[in-house]
């Protein structure tokens, strides 16, 4: 046998030893679980969240064009009523923060930017600003998303007969210690493109050592207008997620003490703790960038399940998460996760952030996505929230309704 055989025989050998290391790897990797607590304990509050304020308008233009490009073909006008709006989140300020009370960041999507594979192109973070909750526009004179589609040179396939596009999805923000944190998904987008968008830090640098299928990332600002460079906190690869999980709608809240983030993986693998479709799984993080692996991440408990109940095949799809005054809010757009879609929104709530009790009556019954609630004000007896109700059609709603903290403490109570 000569030397060239033989180290190809040893390189073979070690390749075998890897691939079965990782596969023993990921078969061990296991989110822990929260040890589940029940009750019978119902809200009994008033239940004054389900009418809608109005209609949502967004004055801005949608941009599809990667880096470096202005092609006219992909500017979409989507002031209503050409209407396409997905995945809101809102930050609000009682007393105005720049000049603004509302501050929103979503992805156009859905409605007249449809859902076709170059829809993808529009699907990027961008932020608009409002007084009023129902008529928004860019905080500047500027508009353009906060990042541009990645250009096929920065993507990689995601299926054998399809073009290369990455995109951008599932924003969602934090205001802490007088600046915005946000976060949001890059799917099917090399490393390499991230190293070059991103700030030159050693962050980065370290996690950005191979393609990962999903990254999540985060900006701040003390602004809302001039951003830091991107920065990532975490990938599908392992030790983050079971390798290519699809790590949905990730959302962030921070409690005082620390960042808690809350995501959707799909049950694709041995990885879950039962039959579900979908687990909503819990990290946490000392700085917003560096969150819990997956082994010391938590799979959160749903101490009722409602939608289940009105769909058997129905689980989490898309989540958005809130904190204020000691308690977790959830809200939850469920649907046949194997379908990838979702259809009826819930609204749960927390004292831990690890139990949660889910309100029966949903906020609206079909054809919902990822919607927000957001606290307004709070006083010792209540908490006021807005909401922004997105639907399938790409149209967003808005609404707001009160809460009763002692009903609330009386639905948790054992």
């Amino acid at each position: 046998m000569s030397a060239y055989t033989r180290r190809q025989n040893m390189l073979i050998v070690l390749l075998l030893i890897f691939s079965f290391s990782c596969s023993r790897e990921e078969e061990s990797l296991y989110a822990e679980n929260v040890e589940p607590i029940s009750n019978e304990n119902t809200y009994t509050g008033p239940v004054d969240y389900l009418t809608d304020i109005g209609t949502i308008n967004i004055n801005v233009i949608a941009n599809g064009n990667h880096p470096g490009k202005n092609d006219p073909a992909f500017f979409k006008n989507i002031n209503s009523p050409n209407v396409g709006y997905c995945h809101p989140d809102v930050q609000y300020f009682p007393n105005g923060f720049n000049g603004y009370k509302y501050w929103m960041v979503f992805t156009p999507y859905f409605g007249t930017v449809g859902t076709a594979q170059d829809s993808k192109r529009y699907e990027n973070p961008t932020i608009v600003v409002s007084n009023d909750g129902l008529n928004w526009s860019p905080a500047t004179a500027v508009q353009g998303p906060l990042q541009k589609a990645p250009s096929v040179n920065e993507s990689i396939s995601e299926k054998k007969d399809e073009p290369k596009q990455g995109f951008w999805s599932d924003v969602d923000w934090t205001f802490e210690n007088g600046k915005f944190s946000l976060y949001y998904r890059g799917s099917f987008i090399k490393a390499i493109a991230f190293k070059n968008r991103g700030a030159k830090s050693q962050n980065n640098i370290r996690k950005t050592d191979k393609n990962a299928q999903r990254t999540i990332v985060r900006q701040t600002s003390t602004d809302g207008i001039h951003w830091d460079r991107l920065e990532i906190a975490y990938t599908s690869n392992l030790p983050y997620s079971p390798k290519n999980n699809h790590i949905i709608s990730p959302s962030f809240v921070y409690n005082g003490k620390g960042y808690v983030s809350y995501e959707v993986e799909n049950n694709l693998s041995p990885n879950f703790p039962g039959n579900d479709p979908s687990y909503v799984i819990r990290r946490t993080s000392a700085n917003g960038l560096d969150f819990s692996d997956f082994k010391q991440s938590k799979v959160v408990n749903f101490i009722n399940k409602p939608w289940v109940q009105a769909n058997p095949a129905f689980a989490p799809w898309h989540i958005q998460a809130t904190y204020v005054d000691g308690y977790y809010f959830l809200c939850i757009a469920a649907g046949d996760v194997k379908k990838c879609t979702a259809d009826t929104l819930y609204l749960a709530f927390s004292k831990d952030g690890m139990n949660f009790k889910v309100l029966p009556k949903p906020l609206v019954e079909h054809n919902t996505y990822r919607s927000c609630v957001f606290p307004m004000t709070t006083t010792s007896n209540v908490i006021n929230f807005g909401a922004v109700i997105a639907y399938k059609t790409g149209v967003f709603k808005y609404r707001e309704f009160q809460l009763s903290k002692q009903k609330i403490d009386d639905c948790l109570s054992k």
